[in-house]
């Protein structure tokens, strides 16, 4: 530690001062520092720093998945639903004897406990009254406040996919099931075959099943697998059509059984060095990039909080014993794809 020495002219000062002195150098600053704060200072001029008001912000606050997921009011803890999963089953008869056997639907109970996403930031009252005398207090605290709600929106969009509990009925961790955690339908495209026709055929796949009626509507993937997509289109002089996703974004689509599906960049979709999600190793140096085919109308967000329409809250709580106010953000919700096993499939992607 530097023992930083300030003269003055009272000598019972110069003790004060070097106290200060030490005390600045522990926390990494200096009295040069503080003496030092013009950029130049000379005849006829005196020139101090100062910053633009604005400040620089390329955070990502938005996920596409999110956006794109309905929400909707829990029934409770757990939220619960029933789903059919068959119908009564008929068989053929001889015109003159018939000869039913009875049977009826199957209906299977579904139910998913609400988890807890939650943000705080504590405003310290000396830099609110320093901020706040300099003219910005407000709009650092609305900030520092939305800030917050970004931090909530962005664990949600990474639990998403990656939710670390995996069951929705017997919790095993504090996050959401991901969805790659929920989806039971899945394929492996191995390293060197064509991803586009990998993912048609899982396409073609699902609306093959004569059980359910699936109607696959996006399929969502990090972006470096859409770049090796779009590459092996160029390669193969295959034009991929254009899509509006959302206002003003527009991406590429793929012809498929149930339609054109469009490629949602999504960075919060995970690419894996090693087997996760049911799927195996992809081997050394190569990675498992995933691609989720969904149908939307099948997943949905059940949140707790009357009149929130499924937005986190913020919350001002008192004062700390530093007389710091809190600000707290809460979201109560939990993803639920259902249709797991047939209504959506994820489809690994190995290559380098």
């Amino acid at each position: 530690m530097t023992k930083i020495i300030a003269r003055s002219a009272d000598t019972s000062d110069d003790l004060a001062l070097l106290a200060l002195g030490n005390t600045l150098g522990a926390r990494g600053s200096s009295m040069q520092a503080l003496t030092a704060a013009a950029d130049y200072s000379g005849p006829g001029a005196l020139e101090v720093p100062q910053f633009e008001r604005e400040i620089v912000d390329l955070i990502r606050r938005t996920s596409v998945a999110l956006d794109r997921t309905e929400h909707v009011p829990a029934t409770g803890h757990p939220h619960r639903y029933f789903e059919q999963i068959a119908i009564a089953q008929a068989s053929s008869n001889d015109p003159r004897n018939l000869a039913a056997t009875a049977s009826g639907p199957t209906r299977v109970e579904r139910a998913a406990f609400i988890k807890a996403t939650v943000a705080q930031s504590n405003l310290s009252l000396f830099d609110r009254d320093v901020t706040e005398q300099q003219g910005q207090f407000e709009t650092l605290q609305a900030k520092d406040v939305e800030d917050i709600i970004t931090a909530i929106i962005v664990l949600r969009a990474h639990m998403y996919w990656n939710g670390t509990d995996t069951s929705l009925l017997v919790p095993t961790t504090l996050q959401w099931v991901g969805a790659l955690e929920q989806i039971t339908q899945q394929a492996t495209i191995p390293s060197g075959s064509s991803i586009i026709d990998g993912l048609k055929t899982m396409v073609a796949t699902m609306m093959a099943n004569v059980t359910f009626k699936p109607k696959p509507t996006a399929i969502y993937m990090n972006p470096l697998l859409i770049d090796k997509i779009e590459k092996e289109a160029k390669a193969s002089h295959i034009e991929l059509k254009t899509m509006n996703v959302t206002v003003g974004v527009s991406v590429k689509a793929i012809a498929t059984q149930a339609g054109d599906l469009p490629l949602i960049p999504d960075p919060y979709m995970p690419t894996d060095s090693t087997g996760k999600y049911g799927f195996a190793n992809p081997g050394s140096g190569l990675n498992n990039y995933y691609a989720a085919i969904v149908t939307e109308d099948m997943i949905e967000i059940a949140y707790i909080g009357k009149g929130t329409n499924g937005k986190p809250r913020i919350f001002q709580l008192g004062l700390t014993g530093n007389l710091a106010g809190q600000f707290v953000g809460v979201q109560f919700d939990a993803l639920i794809c259902k249709g797991y096993s047939y209504a959506h499939a994820v489809v690994a992607v190995v290559g380098t």
